[in-house]
């Protein structure tokens, strides 16, 4: 899933006698932190701006290509500002670095990228952190961090797991720095249309759940948006009663999230299906910074709601594709 760095500002700056062999190294490392990384730089810009400010004085070639990772990283909301405490302080006299040590300290990230001399001072300075690795950016892709977080790999969970595991696996670092949350599973609708309501109330569950991890670990104090779209299929042979009564029972569950997070900006939006014209079989989460497929959908709960259905969890590629098919829908 995704995962959280620093990066030092030593890994930009050419003052070493053979950084032109590191020029690839440091694009070759972006582009890895392009599909899962997530970077904390300060909220004073001091970070931000010495790193692009030192990737100026890269050779051409090389500087358009880390230049336009990084414009894909900040559209990917891949930059995450963090506040720092003042009682956290380094010994280092480099400005930039003593913001990255700071931060490093209060957030504690699996790693700290760096390059040079600079690996010892801050591998010292963090002797008191050891689930921090400093990491030589030239030797990254030896590292337990490049092993252990960098490799897009899917992730099963067998029936009766527990829902913490898949909290500090797959929730928690998917939802603590976004900003906007969109799941998509059209059986969210469909639920609605059974009589019997165990079906429904898994799918409720497994969103409120969902929504309350995100309320609770991201790192913003700004108002979030969770968006969930689901479908009913008005076409078919179904009483119109029936299709009417489990509308409502949707727009009730809107209402009712929508009093229980007052600070959320939530909403259920229901696509009308028809055939041939569908909100896509398969399911997904998808936020500012990434996307992901969801195997079973989001009826994942059982038992007393602490008991996972198997699932697997993937990476998907492309959301604005999803995204745009559902828009096409017209909303009941």
């Amino acid at each position: 899933m995704l995962t959280r760095t620093i990066l030092l500002p030593s890994i930009f700056r050419g003052n070493s006698e053979n950084f032109n062999s590191k020029y690839d190294m440091v694009i070759r490392f972006l582009q890895d932190l392009e599909k899962n990384g997530i970077v904390l730089v300060d909220d004073t810009h001091c970070i931000r701006d010495a790193m692009i400010e030192d990737i100026k004085k890269w050779p051409q070639k090389q500087r358009t290509k880390a230049q336009q990772l990084l414009i894909v990283l900040e559209k990917k909301g891949r930059f995450v500002k963090m506040s720092l405490n003042d009682e956290v302080q380094t010994n280092c006299q480099n400005q930039q670095c003593q913001q990255c040590i700071r931060m490093a300290k209060i957030y504690l990230p699996p790693a700290l990228i760096s390059s040079d001399h600079c690996k010892e001072c801050a591998a010292k300075e963090l002797t008191q952190f050891p689930p921090i690795e400093v990491v030589d950016v030239a030797e990254y892709f030896m590292s337990k961090f490049f092993e252990e977080n960098l490799h897009l790999n899917d992730h099963f969970f067998g029936k009766g797991e527990s829902k913490q595991e898949f909290e500090d696996k797959i929730l928690i670092p998917l939802l603590r720095d976004a900003k906007h949350v969109k799941i998509y599973d059209r059986y969210i609708g469909r639920s609605m249309l059974n009589k019997e309501k165990e079906s429904a109330n898994k799918y409720k569950n497994t969103i409120q759940w969902i929504l309350e991890v995100f309320l609770r670990e991201r790192c913003s104090k700004l108002n979030g948006v969770f968006e969930v779209y689901g479908g009913i299929n008005s076409s078919k042979k179904i009483p119109k009663s029936r299709i009417a009564a489990a509308i409502n029972a949707l727009r009730e569950l809107e209402e009712e999230f929508k009093k229980e997070y007052p600070n959320l900006d939530f909403k259920l939006i229901i696509k009308d299906e028809t055939k041939g014209e569908e909100m896509p079989h398969d399911r997904f989460l998808v936020t500012n910074q990434v996307a992901v497929s969801v195997g079973r959908g989001f009826n994942l709960l059982f038992g007393r709601q602490s008991l996972l259905q198997d699932v697997t969890i993937s990476y998907f590629s492309d959301p604005g594709k999803i995204e745009q098919e559902v828009r096409n829908l017209p909303d009941l």
